[in-house]
């Protein structure tokens, strides 16, 4: 099927009933994700923005300017310089934005955060929620250095941190280190707890390590794991979000699924018209099973209804409505490939489905593409052997046709051959053993089905027969599928020249009577099930979603 034809039926089936509840469903699925999302699976959020990560900013000279600068300072101011130089303050908010409490136990990793180069000199705890909150968050700040082989992880207190700054101040203040000055590269909430919407910011401290050259580092990393929850760098929240995008998409859904509803609620049911009676449908070996495929989903509705099909071949079915009396006119209709020259003017034809046809061949004939000028040479008998069209070994061939009474034979001759077949000259489709000296092996199968069957068990034979079943039958790697000068057979390359297919009809004797179940069935053929039933065969329904007829069907040469 085609790119429009899979649109076309993916439209019709969106408008189903079930296409309905494709649409309802994912729609809720949409909307509802981020909320199960928020509610149930990480259902604990923790939040954390910087709002602040710079030097100091309090120098009372610029080292950098060596002729107003340092060098005309005193060396008080110059070492006070140098020690504020490369200090720097991060303000770090962290709230608890979810729906529930988080406690200690929920962390898998407790919330840290490191701050590349720099030092940890000092920290405080501001602006929480309240001063209880306030105390347990400095009471659990732990201080950690980087991890080496030579120095495992070391974490402290924050009484430890203070009771060493007068040291560093003093230190720096004398130009020298202080003895056994322990560097912190890190800050770690340990058991940390907080209640739905409690917040608190952490202010820290900070200096470059020694031999840093160039500017202050602003480097920060955060490290942490939350069970059933998440946390979340307030900075790098997009804000189109999956939850925003998914809730947006869930209400472009519903809008598609209330404009659905809104035109099934103003055109007719798509639900049968239930009549009680029998029915025979007859003709068409190639629309046949279709037809019994959409009879048998009636019934299923319409319990009352028996409807049988029947194979008979276009003309032969045909020829049965004809004689039919007004007794009988409703329990008859006949399938059609094309219309029909046996039909009177007393008999209705209703458009149904546009019919694609194939040539196919057997795998060992070693063609996939032929041109109308060969098919007719090989139809005629003028081309008797594949080695003839192509490269490669010597393989007769073969001609499965049908009978006369086929309406794809009918169309076949009309825009294929521009004429009709040779005789049949053969039973077996293997030898002409009907007349030996004739130039082609002819042979004719009464179905679809079985000139499918032939061509796939005759080596080197030819046949046609609708794409869907012939798509069916490649399928099961039995024969292959020809092109026609170049156009792969399809509804899509009609406009672009490719000739071998025509209309399906449905012949009736007269107008059916309103309330017969013929009449409930060619109405229940225009809907959407039957639309759908028809795309998924392979089939383009001749009604469309509006009522119109597809442009395809209207020609006057079909």
């Amino acid at each position: 099927m085609g790119v429009g034809a899979t649109m076309q039926s993916l439209a019709e089936i969106l408008s189903s009933d079930s296409g309905s509840l494709v649409l309802g469903l994912a729609a809720l699925v949409a909307i509802a994700a981020p909320f199960i999302d928020r509610y149930f699976i990480r259902r604990r959020r923790l939040t954390f923005r910087v709002l602040y990560n710079s030097k100091i900013g309090l120098s009372p000279i610029d080292l950098h300017d060596g002729e107003n600068g340092s060098a005309q300072a005193a060396p008080q101011l110059e070492q006070v310089a140098r020690l504020l130089d490369r200090m720097s303050i991060v303000v770090i908010r962290v709230h608890n934005t979810g729906s529930f409490d988080i406690a200690p136990g929920d962390f898998e990793i407790p919330l840290s955060f490191t701050f590349g180069s720099r030092i940890v000199w000092d920290a405080r705890v501001s602006d929480a929620t309240d001063d209880g909150l306030r105390q347990h968050v400095r009471d659990g700040l732990e201080f950690f250095t980087r991890e080496t082989p030579q120095k495992p992880v070391e974490a402290v207190k924050l009484s430890r941190v203070r009771a060493l700054l007068p040291k560093r101040l003093a230190g720096l203040a004398a130009a020298e280190a202080p003895p056994e000055a322990p560097e912190w590269h890190g800050v770690r909430f340990a058991r940390l707890s907080l209640k739905r919407k409690e917040k608190f910011k952490l202010v820290v401290v900070l200096r470059e390590s020694d031999g840093y050259e160039g500017e202050i580092s602003k480097e920060i990393d955060h490290h942490a794991r939350l069970a059933a929850g998440r946390i979340k760098d307030d900075r790098k929240q997009r804000r189109f979000g999956w939850p925003v995008i998914t809730t947006a998409v869930g209400v472009l859904l519903t809008g598609a699924l209330l404009a659905t509803l809104l035109v099934s609620w103003s055109r007719p049911g798509d639900s049968a018209q239930c009549a009680t009676g029998k029915l025979s449908v007859e003709g068409s070996s190639a629309f046949v099973p279709i037809i019994d495929s959409i009879a048998a989903e009636y019934h299923g509705q319409c319990d009352g209804a028996a409807i049988t099909t029947r194979a008979t071949g276009s003309v032969t079915g045909v020829r049965a409505l004809a004689p039919v009396d007004a007794a009988g006119k409703d329990e008859l209709a006949v399938l059609s490939d094309g219309r029909s020259g046996e039909a009177g003017p007393d008999l209705e034809a209703k458009a149904v489905a546009v019919v694609v046809y194939t040539l196919v061949v057997n795998r060992g004939a070693g063609v996939d593409n032929l041109t109308i000028q060969q098919v007719k040479d090989i139809f005629s008998g003028r081309v008797r052997n594949w080695d003839q069209l192509r490269p490669g070994p010597s393989v007769p061939i073969g001609i499965v046709g049908r009978g006369q009474e086929s309406g794809t034979r009918k169309t076949f001759e009309q825009k294929v051959l521009g004429g009709a077949e040779d005789r049949l000259t053969s039973d077996s489709c293997r030898k002409p053993e009907r007349d030996p000296a004739a130039a082609t092996t002819r042979c004719e199968r009464g179905t679809t089905a079985e000139v499918l069957t032939e061509v796939a068990a005759v080596p080197g034979a030819i046949g046609y027969a609708d794409v869907p079943a012939a798509k069916a039958a490649a399928a099961r790697n039995q024969l292959g599928i020809v092109q026609l000068d170049g156009h792969y057979p399809d509804v899509t390359t009609i406009d672009a020249g490719y000739r071998f297919w025509t209309v399906e009809y449905l012949y009736t004797k007269g107008v059916p009577s309103n309330g017969s179940v013929l009449k409930r069935f060619l109405d229940y053929l225009a809907s959407p099930t039957a639309r759908a039933e028809l795309q998924d065969a392979g089939y383009t329904p001749c009604v469309a979603k509006d009522g119109l007829l597809d442009p395809l069907c209207t020609r006057p040469d079909i």
